[in-house]
């Protein structure tokens, strides 16, 4: 996995910005493959643990596997992954964490998102 250095910026609409350093992990297509079938498979072993429930089996197995064919096409389509960080939003001074999860579409961004305090919209690039 080749793993780059680079600094995360979150800026507002305003043009206010704040910066830290983070690691980006950008993932081949055989990894992202890799991931989106582990997904898969824990999504069809998840459903035949269910087989055994009354009742529950009737509408939890199509949820599980449908949720799971959502999560290995989310875990599919990230091509970037950026390693948990936390960051102060440049209006109101608060913590967001960022990174972690399915990964990120775009390597580049700008990626929209909102503050975890104040729900602003706020863009998230990498440097």
């Amino acid at each position: 996995m080749p793993e780059r250095l680079i600094i995360v910026s979150l800026s507002a609409t305003s043009g206010e910005t704040t910066e830290a350093p983070g690691h980006l992990i950008l993932l081949t297509p055989g990894q992202r493959g890799l991931r989106a079938a582990l997904t898969l498979l824990a999504a069809v072993v998840l459903s035949a643990l269910i087989i055994p429930v009354p009742i529950v089996h009737l509408v939890g197995i199509p949820i599980v596997l449908l949720g799971g064919i959502v999560a290995a096409i989310r875990q599919y389509r990230g091509v970037a992954r950026l390693e948990p960080l936390r960051i102060a939003c440049p209006r109101c001074g608060g913590i967001n964490t960022l990174g972690g999860g399915f990964g990120y579409h775009d390597a580049s961004g700008p990626i929209p998102r909102s503050c975890e305090n104040c729900r602003r919209v706020l863009e998230i690039r990498f440097d």
